[in-house]
């Protein structure tokens, strides 16, 4: 007889289940799997019934451990596929009920908004606290030490490394004469022959833009220049020589021969002297900046002291005797743009130069400009003025035109807080000096302007604006400088002749280029 058959898929399955690893007690045999954080799940199985040869496979019963890794406790959990749980619950995990925006906002939004407003109130006080101490302290930066702003440009050095006496109104000497120029001839270019000492017209012949940025660069501009051919006049009565250029600007050419094109060169090294607005009215009343959109006021501490007119984006020209009380820069401002004293935008002064004060002759020279720190934007209510030209002659009863904050009563007082404007003309400098006058005061660096009779002038305040002249552009050609009295009918206003220091002028914008 032979013994009965074990079905194949009963001793497939008896051996899988022999073949299994088993575990450390005899009570946990069965498969592991592979551990996962920090759990080692043991399926330990058993027959529930005797296996009967020939007969069904018996039915197992398993039940899922999962056996911590170190120290972990023991979680079981029946595999009941009608369980409600999941096989490592351990009990029922409370959901967090989400917070509502009010609530995110105060756990959140308020310590946000405190340490923002902490930090605002940290920096304005740091800011204040700053302004305080530069207006009345000024600090040596190598010593780190404080100093009375008093004691700056005083001509005595109070920091160890003589700090406090470098922000100071600059003294620039007068220099050797630049080699170029610009007549009133068409605004023609002239060059210097350095072995004769004469003066020459540029020939167009070869003329470049090259050749017309290092003529402009040499007078102090830094522009884009625009030049053009203009025919040589009958009255032509300097030589007429072919340009060229070397490291310390335009020469002569050596092997200049005759002026071939037969034409001069114009140049225009700045677009300047426009206003957008004609003056109309004649005599002290208010004026629009569309129609003086050089003015300026030059202002210490935010209080106007001066006048002045735009040169270019840098640049402002104005009178020296503005800056001999006050001497330190930091408190120098410049604003432009407006009529109204209280709608002006005010920028930072970079340096001050003047020539220096002549004792015996402590009027002349009175002369300044001021660099910027920041460029004036150009629109219609800034613009630049145009410098003279050095042969620019102006006799007398030529009509001008004065313009500034000044005081309006004749012997001073309280100035105006809105642009002023008053037309002029040119007074002869022999009436000017007579005894009942000026008595020889008035050199050949001055000028005066004024109305006959009197009642016409400019006054205190309105020292270092522009009076200007008009022949195609408008030109500063002289600055408010000095009087006796204002108004009156024998003296006129005092104005330093800017024709008679366009090389000083030159040669202080070329330095800082």
């Amino acid at each position: 007889m032979t013994s009965p058959t074990v079905p194949k898929s009963l001793l497939e399955y008896s051996s899988r289940v022999a073949s299994l690893p088993r575990g450390e007690d005899a009570s946990h045999e069965g498969p592991r799997l592979a551990p996962h954080l920090g759990l080692q799940p043991v399926l330990p199985c058993w027959s529930t019934e005797p296996i009967i040869p020939g007969g069904l496979p018996p039915a197992f019963a398993c039940q899922a451990q999962l056996q911590a890794v170190g120290k972990m406790d023991h979680h079981r959990a029946s595999m009941d596929p009608d369980s409600d749980h999941p096989l490592n619950s351990v009990g029922a995990i409370p959901l967090r009920k989400p917070r509502t925006p009010k609530e995110t906002f105060r756990k959140v939004g308020i310590p946000i908004l405190v340490t923002l407003l902490s930090v605002m109130v940290i920096i304005v006080v740091a800011v204040l606290i700053k302004v305080i101490l530069d207006k009345y302290y000024f600090l040596c930066p190598n010593s780190l030490h404080f100093i009375p702003r008093g004691q700056v440009c005083d001509g005595h050095p109070d920091c160890a490394s003589a700090e406090d006496e470098e922000p100071c109104v600059n003294s620039f000497p007068e220099q050797p004469a630049v080699t170029v120029r610009l007549s009133k001839d068409r605004s023609t270019l002239q060059v210097l022959i350095p072995t004769t000492g004469n003066w020459a017209s540029a020939c167009y012949d070869n003329f470049t833009e090259a050749l017309a940025k290092t003529a402009c660069a040499q007078m102090g501009y830094d522009s884009q220049p625009t030049f053009q051919a203009v025919k040589i006049g009958w009255d032509q009565d300097l030589d007429v020589v072919e340009v060229t250029e070397n490291s310390q600007g335009l020469q002569v050419l050596n092997s200049s021969g005759p002026c071939i094109s037969g034409s001069l060169v114009s140049l225009h090294c700045l677009d300047c002297g426009r206003s957008v607005k004609a003056p109309r009215v004649v005599g002290g009343v208010e004026a629009s900046v569309d129609s003086w959109p050089w003015q300026v006021s030059i202002q210490y501490n935010k209080q106007h002291i001066c006048g002045g007119s735009v040169l270019d984006h840098y640049w402002i020209l104005t009178a020296a005797h503005c800056f001999r009380k006050y001497l330190d820069l930091y408190n120098w401002k410049v604003r432009a743009g407006f009529e109204k004293m209280d709608h002006f935008q005010s920028l930072p002064v970079a340096k001050i130069f003047t020539i220096g004060q002549n004792d015996s002759h402590p009027k002349e020279k009175d002369i300044a400009l001021v660099r910027l720190q920041l460029p004036l934007m150009f629109s219609g209510t800034v613009r630049p003025i145009c410098l003279p030209f050095f042969d620019e002659e102006l006799a007398p009863a030529t009509p001008l035109w004065v313009v500034g904050w000044g005081s309006t009563e004749p012997n001073g007082g309280e100035m105006s807080d809105t642009l002023l404007q008053a037309s002029v003309q040119v007074i002869d400098s022999t009436r000017c000096n007579a005894e009942d006058a000026y008595q020889g005061e008035v050199t050949e660096t001055m000028l005066c302007a004024g109305i006959p009779g009197g009642g016409v002038d400019t006054c205190q305040g309105d020292s270092g604006g522009p009076l200007m002249y008009h022949s195609g552009k408008w030109q500063v050609v002289g600055i408010v400088s000095w009087g006796h009295g204002c108004g009156g009918p024998s003296t006129p206003g005092v104005y330093t002749k800017v024709a008679s220091y366009l090389n000083w002028i030159y040669s202080v914008r070329k330095s800082e280029m």
